[in-house]
């Protein structure tokens, strides 16, 4: 039987790999984008998350409203976002992520987890269905702190 301390440095070190090869791989979709780094990151926060206010969004992402503004001027142009009014409050502008900005998000992921496909075909069917149920049971206790 495991420690709860192996397991923690078992999760985390799974956590640091996960996050190392995506965001590598994130990296390497971008180069051959259009997009900047953080354009690329705020799409990917809208897609998740919005529709946003622009302040929202700077908040966020800690940058200014006028570099905040900059970025959705830019994939407004790419034609990957639109400004909308706030059904609540006309008065409110939020920003939306169009068909073509869903779509560079949905291939950016699928590329970013590509590497997912490498791990070893040498895991037998009994240690898939164990894998499969922790993760699940990570995923769920991660939800319950949301």
């Amino acid at each position: 039987m495991t420690s709860q301390t192996e397991f923690l440095e078992t999760v985390e070190n799974w956590a640091k790999l996960y996050f190392f090869q995506s965001l590598t791989e994130f990296f390497n979709y971008l180069k051959h984008s259009e997009l900047s780094l953080l354009q690329g990151y705020a799409l990917t926060y809208l897609f998740f998350k919005g529709p946003l206010k622009i302040s929202e969004l700077c908040d966020h992402m800690m940058v200014s409203l006028g570099a905040a503004s900059q970025m959705v001027d830019r994939l407004e142009k790419l034609e990957m976002v639109e400004r909308i009014a706030d059904p609540e409050d006309r008065r409110v502008r939020k920003v939306v992520v169009l068909d073509k900005g869903k779509k560079f998000v949905q291939e950016n992921f699928a590329f970013s987890q590509s590497w997912l496909s490498e791990i070893p075909a040498n895991i037998n069917p009994e240690q898939e269905e164990q894998i499969t149920a922790t993760l699940s049971l990570l995923m769920q206790s991660f939800g319950k702190n949301d």
